[in-house]
């Protein structure tokens, strides 16, 4: 099942961003004002959702369509591959719900 947008924030982590918040580079705020255009978004939700015909409904929750939009973006950005991206987002201590299947088409 695949959602649009990640649920809120918790308290923890609105904590680790006031920490952080000077470690952000340049593009990284420009990316952000990019990438809250909801028709892109919608574009990358739609694409998920062609995956396989009940993915809006069945089966486990997947990564948002926007958090998979940003570490796209991140991946471009630092030239790694699919494995460093799921390497790095496990490293920051996040879990993805199926990293066998992350961002790869079948």
């Amino acid at each position: 099942m695949i959602e649009m947008r990640r649920a809120q924030l918790n308290f923890g982590e609105g904590l680790i961003a006031e920490e952080v918040s000077d470690l952000r580079e340049d593009w990284m705020q420009h990316a952000d004002a990019v990438l809250a255009d909801e028709s892109i978004v919608a574009t990358v939700y739609e694409a998920l959702a062609k995956r396989h015909r009940k993915s809006r409904s069945r089966g486990r929750r997947g990564v948002p369509a926007d958090v998979v939009l940003r570490l796209l973006v991140l991946k471009h950005i630092r030239n790694w591959s699919y494995e460093v991206v799921e390497r790095e987002v496990r490293a920051a201590g996040r879990k993805l719900s199926n990293p066998k299947t992350f961002l790869k088409s079948k």
